[in-house]
């Protein structure tokens, strides 16, 4: 008798702690700030890193915080991103909250409610580029080997495959940059870095010198751009 009280005396016990536990979970919860969510709803979410972030989540708690200028999501800019980021972080903390619960917590919807309060004008977002496949990204890699000027440009992109550009992949603008059937300009990420003027330098260099610099370097993309630098 005195191992089946024990053994409901456990269980009522385990039960008591569930029950504290969820309540505690439930009181205690630290909720996420909803202006961050609104606004990663209001930039591009390509995650491109071109303001300097690993990725637009990370922007955006950077904006919430007001360590960061609003402009500086560089693809953001053609579709009113910065416009919109202020109206964000100067709205009523009150108003923001109620819109974004009112939206079920839906931060795309909770921020179309907030722009049309302000009155602010609709810019249509531009459709999100598509990154390439894998399989892509090796195929052009691979053809690199063949065309020397377009390896050494493509060693001074940012090489993260953004699809900004309209390429599936740096590899594959690099190639359309060499045979010059692009702009540089496109490498939106790559403003920070003056990719646009690195590539006019490149087109500067000889063949025997873009020769000389893969020979010297072992074809090696990080060595290549430290010897541009130079």
């Amino acid at each position: 008798m005195t191992i089946v009280y024990s053994v409901l005396l456990m269980a009522i016990l385990g039960i008591g702690a569930g029950v504290f536990l969820a309540y505690a979970s439930a009181k205690f919860a630290v909720k996420e700030d909803p202006r961050t969510k609104l606004i990663e709803a209001a930039l591009p979410g390509v995650n491109c890193g071109a303001c300097g972030y690993p990725g637009c989540p990370a922007f955006a708690k950077a904006v919430a915080a007001g360590s960061v200028s609003l402009d500086g999501c560089l693809p953001g800019k053609r579709s009113g991103v910065p416009e919109k980021l202020k109206i964000v972080v100067e709205a009523d903390p009150e108003k923001l909250i109620s819109f974004f619960e009112e939206s079920g917590e839906d931060a795309q919807k909770a921020l179309e409610k907030l722009l049309e309060a302000a009155g602010a004008k609709a810019i249509p977002a531009p459709a999100r580029p598509t990154r390439p496949s894998q399989e892509e990204i090796d195929t052009f890699k691979a053809k690199l080997k063949d065309n020397n000027r377009a390896m050494v440009i493509y060693s001074v992109l940012p090489n993260i495959n953004c699809g900004i550009c309209g390429a599936p992949g740096c590899a594959a603008f690099a190639l359309k940059l060499s045979a010059k059937e692009d702009s540089a300009d496109k490498c939106i990420p790559g403003k920070r870095q003056n990719t646009s003027q690195k590539v006019e330098k490149i087109f500067t260099i000889s063949e025997p010198d873009i020769e000389k610099i893969l020979n010297e370097t072992a074809g090696d993309i990080a060595e290549i751009k430290k010897r541009l630098e130079v």
